[in-house]
Order: structure tokens, then C-alpha cells, then sequence
């Protein structure tokens, strides 16, 4: 699943603790953002790529998204989503077909399209 919203993540505060390394909760947290359409659901994603307990509260300001997580065994954080734009059509296009053909660079050059959407789905192979 595609998000339309794009963000990017900053650590606001940490405390208790914390026995993490940020740039993998990022990474993680960034992926589950873009697998969720309905941040109801942010939690459970967590929960199931970590393998942990996540507490968390997300609160919505304008665009931007205050996520406070508590990861059990590992300690609490703040990070802020910077809302920065929208995805085009082209974009969510090229994400889906690269889905598709599971990352294959040899099915996309059999398929019938033009070389500049290919030079666009290639973008996102590694990605998708």
C-alpha cells in the first residue's frame, strides 16, 4: 500500500532510557507511515514490525503529526512527521507497477510502455 501524504521524520525528545538506535525507529516509523492510510491503525503496524509492545499517542497539527511512541523494553521518544507535499499520480503509478513486477528489471523492459515511464518506475525498484 502507497501513501499519497510524504513526511519527514525528526526526533523532538527522548527520555527514559532509551536503548534504541534512533535511525532504525525512523526508518521503521517512516515505512509504517507510508503503509497506513489511517493513523488509527499506526499503532498496530508498529506493534507487528517490532515485535513489541508500542504505546502511542498522534496528535495532528496543521499537516505535520507529533507521534509519542513508549517501545517496551527500549524506552520513549517524540518524533515529529513534517508534512512535505503529496505524492503526483505519476509517482503512485510507478509504485504500484514496480510492486507488481516485484522488482524486476527484466519484466519491466518487457512491458509495453514508453522509456520515460520506465525511467520513472526504475526510480522506485530498490524502493518498492
Amino acid at each position: 500500500m502507497v501513501t499519497v501524504h510524504r513526511y519527514v521524520l525528526e526526533t523532538v525528545s527522548t527520555w527514559h532510557g532509551l536503548t534504541i538506535n534512533m535511525a532504525k525507529v525512523l526508518e521503521i516509523l517512516e515505512t509504517a507511515l507510508a503503509s497506513v492510510y489511517d493513523l488509527e491503525r499506526l499503532p498496530d503496524v508498529l506493534r507487528r514490525v517490532l515485535g513489541v509492545y508500542v504505546g502511542i499517542i498522534v496528535a495532528r497539527k496543521t499537516n505535520d503529526i507529533i507521534i509519542a511512541l513508549i517501545i517496551a523494553r527500549f524506552g520513549s521518544f517524540v518524533i515529529k512527521a513534517k508534512f512535505q507535499g503529496v505524492r503526483s499520480l505519476q509517482d503512485l503509478a510507478a509504485i504500484q507497477v514496480a510492486r507488481s513486477i516485484r522488482n524486476n528489471l527484466v519484466l519491466l523492459e518487457q512491458l509495453p510502455i514508453t522509456n520515460v515511464t520506465k525511467k520513472v518506475v526504475t526510480k522506485f525498484i530498490e524502493t518498492a
